[in-house]
């Protein structure tokens, strides 16, 4: 009885265990905390986790627009940062002296107390010149990196002049719409900060090969500490398959004897 009872037991452990790997593995926090449980070298390399391709559509009537995917010191403590540019260029509206950025640490005017500041950050941006206000529409397709290991991101939006501007970012995995604003510019340069979470930025379902096999290995290990019969298991689930198999060939053979015996009477 006492042995039935801790065979259950041990079942119920590694049922628990297999359920909180299929719930838990989808997703970027769990991968995080997985991590932090298996290594604690090299944490701030660690919490950047590369996310699905996305592209960045940028529409706009007024004189220029940025997106900026860092902070105001370029250091990229907004949790969001830009790894690879695939591609950019323009859906609609270009003129010859239209300019367009899209990369890493590229620098930008600010003004801070009557002062202009040189300042770096990763960004798509457009320019197109003073008092230009036809439609324009711009795109990147990038590769970005989120620091997992916070619970809000952020971006500044930018533009200027007197115009409308749209920002976008679209998931190339599903084709939705990951976030998107809209900023209205009224002759002075506008700047706006948005906050988000990073869950968006990663496909649902996709998940560390890593995490999975360390997961994995934690469920062998619980299984041997526990002795978890799993050879005598998986044993006795093969003779039970075997022994229903034989039964049926039997009775299949006993038919066509039948069958000839009817035959030859006739």
């Amino acid at each position: 009885m006492a042995g039935m009872l801790c065979l259950k037991l041990q079942s119920w452990l590694v049922l628990v265990l297999a359920v909180l790997l299929i719930f838990q593995v989808p997703g970027p926090g769990f991968a995080a905390n997985a991590l932090q449980l298996t290594s604690r070298v090299e944490v701030n390399e660690l919490q950047w986790r590369e996310a699905s391709p996305t592209r960045i559509i940028i529409s706009s009537t007024a004189d220029w627009g940025r997106m900026l995917f860092d902070d105001l010191n370029g250091t990229n403590s907004n949790g969001l940062r830009i790894k690879t540019v695939i591609d950019s260029g323009w859906l609609e509206g270009r003129d010859s002296d239209d300019q367009l950025y899209a990369g890493r640490k590229f620098a930008w005017p600010d003004t801070e107390f009557d002062k202009i500041i040189a300042r770096k950050g990763d960004m798509v941006a457009f320019f197109k010149g003073l008092n230009d206000f036809h439609p324009t529409e711009v795109y990147a397709d990038l590769i970005l990196e989120v620091n997992i290991d916070l619970p809000r991101i952020y971006i500044w939006l930018m533009t200027g002049g007197n115009g409308t501007t749209s920002f976008e970012i679209v998931s190339q995995d599903t084709g939705g719409t990951i976030w998107r604003d809209i900023v209205v510019a009224g002759g002075q340069t506008t700047q706006v900060k948005r906050v988000m979470t990073p869950q968006p930025f990663f496909r649902p379902g996709r998940a560390e090969s890593s995490v999975v096999i360390t997961w994995l290995t934690i469920v062998i290990l619980v299984m041997v500490l526990l002795n978890f019969p799993i050879l005598e298991t998986v044993g006795r689930f093969l003779r039970r398959a075997t022994a229903g198999e034989a039964p049926t060939k039997g009775s299949r053979s006993a038919g066509h004897g039948k069958k000839e015996e009817a035959i030859e009477q006739k």
